[in-house]
């Protein structure tokens, strides 16, 4: 992607990730999470490079960002989530039941 291509709100994300002093999670530099939100990455696009200091050596990483955007994702797996949650015949909340207890010996 061209620096014409991007838009506004993506010059601003960059801006933020190439901030100086920024914390970074380990998956995040090795292209498991999301480089803005740090969820795990299943469709993703690279977005820019860093460089990471460690004391004498300094580490280029490509940072990847969930595609096609990080609010969509989110919407599309709390979707998915909910497709996998039974609900009740009555459209009430499942109950949790217990585990039953031996009686006897």
């Amino acid at each position: 992607m061209t620096e014409e291509e991007r838009t506004e709100q993506e010059r601003e994300r960059i801006a933020e990730l190439l901030a100086p002093g920024r914390k970074w999670v380990f998956g995040q530099l090795q292209g498991w999470n999301c480089a803005l939100c740090a969820a795990r990455l299943y469709a993703d696009r690279p977005i820019c490079t860093v460089e990471v200091d460690y004391g004498g050596v300094t580490e280029t990483c490509r940072l990847y960002v969930c595609a096609p955007s990080c609010e969509a994702a989110r919407a599309a797996c709390e979707a998915a989530r909910a497709a996998q949650r039974p609900v009740p015949p009555d459209g009430g909340s499942a109950a949790i039941r217990a585990p039953r207890q031996r009686t006897g010996a």
